[in-house]
């Protein structure tokens, strides 16, 4: 009946907005969705002689599909264009608090770029990392929203504090550094400021690398390991340590400060 549909493979999981305050969704699993929405991103705007480059425009977490593995793929491409130039904002929905959350800040300027799906997916980094949406309940206008919180968090040195309890103890130091720095990257206010696609996958493969260093350590740690630093005489050292400097240096074993006790059962 000369309807047009866009037709998707089955995604078991459904949309990851659904799992952002969900604690079975571990943290090397959020890096590893993290890197294929990514490079998704890096596909789409990519052009050459043969693919023209494609701006998504409704880069969000309902946006983003999971299958059995977890592994993630880009939908909702009824907004993208091919049309670099000449985007109508008349075709993104202004009065969808959910969109706004994520739209890029410089949209008033009457186009959107590659670099506002960056914007926009910095949003959903951040979402990923705190366990929320972009827009909650009580927010009143974009600017209460996650993405200029976080930046605000950040530049105060307090996005550590925001992360979601439900992942928190999972992360190592030198792994959230590296994420929330290109995640912040991307909500810079100046597009041409922003990161590429290609540039965060390779901050994300590498926050996802330290991740796996730090897990592949952390568990010949004894069980009280963070105890025991805290009693230490120069906690603060530890802070950054990856997995193996921390198991080294643990082996040979460390200053406790005076008066100190550690009880073992």
């Amino acid at each position: 009946m000369d309807e047009k549909i866009i037709v998707y493979e089955h995604m078991s999981n459904g949309s990851l907005d659904k799992y952002l305050k969900d604690a079975n969704l571990t943290w090397t699993k959020r890096l590893k969705i993290c890197i294929d929405v990514a490079s998704g991103l890096v596909f789409l705007h990519h052009s050459d002689a043969i693919l023209k480059k494609v701006v998504h425009r409704d880069i969000k977490s309902s946006s983003i599909l999971l299958n059995d593995d977890w592994k993630a793929k880009i939908s909702n491409m009824e907004l993208s264009s091919l049309d670099l130039l000449h985007q109508d904002m008349g075709h993104v929905n202004d009065n969808a608090y959910a969109t706004l959350g994520y739209l890029d800040p410089q949209y008033k300027q009457g186009f959107l770029t590659e670099k506002s799906d960056i914007y926009s997916f910095g949003v959903v980094l951040f979402e990923i990392l705190c366990g929320r949406l972009a827009w909650a309940e009580d927010c009143k206008d974009h600017t209460q929203s996650l993405g200029p919180l976080a930046k605000r968090c950040y530049e105060e040195g307090n996005v550590a504090k925001t992360v979601f309890v439900g992942i928190k103890e999972q992360i190592s130091p030198e792994s959230l550094a590296i994420f929330m720095d290109i995640a912040y990257q991307c909500l810079h206010d100046k597009r041409e400021e922003r990161p590429t696609a290609c540039e965060v996958v390779i901050q994300l493969k590498k926050a996802l690398d330290a991740q796996k260093d730090y897990e592949i350590w952390v568990v010949q740690l004894p069980e009280n390991f963070k105890e025991i630093i805290q009693m230490s005489k120069t906690p603060e050292i530890f802070a950054t340590s990856r997995g193996k400097d921390l198991y080294d240096t643990l082996s040979k074993g460390i200053l406790i400060e005076e008066g100190q006790v550690l009880s073992t059962p």
